[in-house]
């Protein structure tokens, strides 16, 4: 965890879970420790179990989306799940990190919840172990939309296919992909098509790979500022093969010099998946219909 104690007297209004995304679903439950916080004089905060599944946000990105949208809850407590947590018993969890770590006084999960050694405890535990140690618990209902459970797995699932509509409706927000421009191989500056690229974090969880029409947000420093473009998400196999991922994005109408600039990538709209070209006069071909495509579709 980030930190080892919680410094402050007040206690803690306390959700706890893998949050990968911050959904909608995620969302009831934030809404709830914050009112308990705001009715009880407690502190809102937020307990992350970091797996090895990525994220569909990565940290900077969670930190600006609770600014937005929750800021009174004071941040991120981010536990990793490493071997001796994995050996905790329900109760030591409890005890040792709800408890003295946290200092909590209200709890809010879902239905599913599970924690401690081998998953063995569950809500009737919290609650049980609640009222020993002196919390509230607040058990919630899983979120359904259009007959489908938010959760991340069906977020994975819609970003997989590409399906951006879909992705927006459960997280309750555009995917999107934050980063800072750096310099590429300036192929597409070559091809009459410069795009702008931008470092991934490790654990980001990308869409399906391929070309989408988008939103570029570029930061000046002082405001953000919206840009149309298209955007190709993957491994370039008619480029490098590469093993990495790579986001790069050609802004119509845009010549300016943003190394170093902050960016947002909004990929709204799934246009094709990734294609090896045989030439890269056959590359160029398609880009431009490509950006035609998109052109067209943008302003139905």
């Amino acid at each position: 965890m980030n930190n080892t104690m919680n410094n402050d007297s007040k206690k803690v209004a306390l959700t706890i879970g893998k949050f990968n995304g911050f959904h909608l679903g995620h969302q009831t439950l934030l809404r709830d420790i914050t009112k308990a916080a705001a009715e009880q004089g407690m502190t809102p905060k937020i307990l992350k179990l970091v797996t090895k599944d990525g994220d569909i946000f990565d940290k900077v990105e969670v930190e600006d989306f609770l600014k937005d949208r929750f800021p009174s809850i004071e941040g991120v407590e981010y536990i990793t799940f490493s071997p001796e947590f994995a050996k905790m018993s329900p109760e030591e969890f409890v005890s040792e990190v709800l408890v003295k770590q946290m200092n909590v006084g209200y709890v809010a999960v879902g239905v599913d919840f599970r924690f401690g050694k081998d998953r063995a405890g569950d809500t009737d535990t919290l609650r049980e172990l609640g009222s020993k140690y002196g919390f509230e618990v607040s058990i919630l209902d899983k979120l359904m939309i259009e007959g489908s459970i938010v959760s991340s797995s069906l977020i994975r699932e819609k970003l997989s296919d590409g399906d951006m509509d879909s992705t927006k409706m459960y997280l309750g927000r555009p995917y999107s992909i934050k980063g800072t421009v750096e310099s590429g191989k300036k192929l597409g500056r070559t091809l009459g098509y410069p795009t702008v690229n931008i470092s991934l974090d490790a654990d980001k969880i990308l869409p399906r790979y391929g070309v989408y029409s988008s939103v570029v947000r570029i930061f000046d420093g002082n405001e953000w500022h919206n840009h149309r473009g298209i955007t190709n998400i993957g491994k370039r196999p008619s480029i490098d093969d590469g093993d990495n991922a790579t986001v790069e994005s050609f802004i119509y109408d845009f010549n300016d010099d943003i190394y170093g600039f902050d960016v947002i990538i909004v990929p709204e709209v799934f246009i094709r998946g990734e294609i090896r070209f045989s030439s890269l006069d056959e590359l160029t071909q398609q880009i431009t219909r490509d950006i035609d495509y998109a052109s067209s579709i943008t302003h139905q």
